[in-house]
């Protein structure tokens, strides 16, 4: 029970932090800097309930440290230097989060009974694998401007690095689930493959792993002994 709190903990956070995410980036300074700290505590949920071993959990401080500093040198850095810095964060925040679904993923094909801490763990993932794949389109949009034909009704939010992560988020999550709205275009070969690819790994990680869990977790349910059957 204690392993299902805690991931129900953690998918409440992960849900609330990008429902919260655009209307906390539309606001002033106040609210901006309280979804920065509610951001920052979902990273520490990841850190101390998908890292368990101490050389994950090392090597995965390794990685989110040096992303709070980034992010909070941004705050002080010059203009020039600002595309740098947000290069470098979201480097380790891909880094970091690709860390967590790959230990996520291992844990759930290495178990062969499932609970229900693994289903939510493994929406958890997917959640993760969603603002990831958007960390990656923020740093190829930085890199090479242009990447995206974004419309004009909304092209002002990239302006602004909030923004333009709630924005990038929204375009990975459409992505992922293969909804494609078109207010958002990869118009680059480079910008392409990553969003095919993305559609692939969205329909791989609903199909064979959530899928496969929670049926799973269905027959475990109502064989023998299981806890439908009493």
């Amino acid at each position: 029970m204690a392993s299902i709190g805690r991931d129900s903990a953690l998918l409440a956070a992960l849900v609330t932090m990008l429902v919260m995410q655009p209307l906390l980036a539309y606001g002033g300074l106040a609210t901006r800097i309280l979804f920065d700290a509610m951001f920052a505590a979902v990273l520490l949920g990841v850190l101390f309930i998908i890292f368990g071993r101490g050389w994950e959990r090392k090597l995965a401080l390794v990685l989110v440290l040096p992303a709070f500093a980034l992010y909070l040198a941004y705050l002080v850095l010059p203009d020039r230097m600002r595309v740098a810095s947000a290069l470098l964060f979201n480097a380790f925040m891909i880094a970091f989060m690709g860390l967590a679904i790959a230990v996520i993923l291992r844990d759930i094909f290495r178990k062969r009974v499932i609970g229900g801490g693994d289903v939510l763990g493994a929406v958890s993932g997917y959640l993760l694998s969603g603002i990831a794949w958007g960390n990656l389109y923020v740093v190829l949009q930085l890199f090479v401007p242009g990447s995206f034909a974004v419309q004009p009704e909304i092209a002002w939010q990239l302006q602004e690095r909030h923004l333009r992560h709630a924005l990038f988020n929204f375009f990975s999550f459409a992505t992922l689930t293969s909804l494609g709205y078109n207010d958002i275009t990869p118009v680059t070969p480079f910008a392409n493959t990553l969003t095919w690819l993305e559609v692939i790994f969205g329909q791989f990680y609903m199909a064979v792993v959530v899928a496969q869990l929670v049926g799973m977790r269905l027959a475990q349910a109502i064989q023998p002994g299981g806890p439908e059957s009493k």
